[in-house]
This record gives C-alpha cells, sequence and structure tokens, in this order.
C-alpha cells in the first residue's frame, strides 16, 4: 500500500499569523514500541524562537506514562510531501 502524502502548506499556529510554517516544534516520543514526533505546533520563521521556548516550558510540566519517553524539544524543517520521521532536526537560529 502507498502512503499519501499530504500537499498543503500549513500556516504557522501563532493566533493572527497567516505567514506559512517553516518549522514543527517537536520532541521525539515513545512508548516502547512505537516512535513519531510529539507535535507541539508550527511556526513560520518569525515566530520561531518564542514559540520553540514556549513549547519547552510545555515539555517541561509533561507527565509521562509508564514506558514513554520523549526526548527534547526541538526545531524541524518542514518540507512539503514530507513525513515526521523525513524532516530533517535544524539548529536554533539557523533558517
Amino acid at each position: 500500500m502507498r502512503l499519501r502524502h499530504f500537499e498543503y502548506v500549513p500556516k504557522c499556529s501563532v493566533a493572527g499569523c497567516d505567514h506559512p510554517a517553516a518549522y514543527k516544534i517537536a520532541a521525539p516520543w515513545s512508548d516502547g514500541s512505537a516512535r513519531e514526533l510529539k507535535n507541539y505546533g508550527v511556526c513560520c520563521v518569525e515566530h520561531r524562537d518564542h514559540e520553540l521556548a514556549a513549547a519547552r516550558k510545555r515539555r517541561e510540566g509533561l507527565r509521562l506514562a509508564e514506558g514513554e519517553t520523549v526526548g527534547p524539544v526541538g526545531l524541524y524543517k518542514l518540507t512539503p510531501g514530507s513525513l515526521d520521521s523525513q524532516l530533517a532536526k535544524v539548529g536554533e537560529g539557523k533558517s
């Protein structure tokens, strides 16, 4: 079975911002049998630093179930037609 990819361009998660999202803010998550990126939102270049800091703050209060792990929150470059597992993590302060 061939996977279908979403082909839309998401908008920045910040209320009132209509810019296209350039990044997914996420953390690697696992329950021991499955892995994915835990989504903390998507953002444009302008809101990247603020939204990343806010996501890290939310991550601090996250309670995990037994067997769950969550890695550090980071930025992943959104690439049209790509799955989460194909997104490249980018360094902070980079485009």
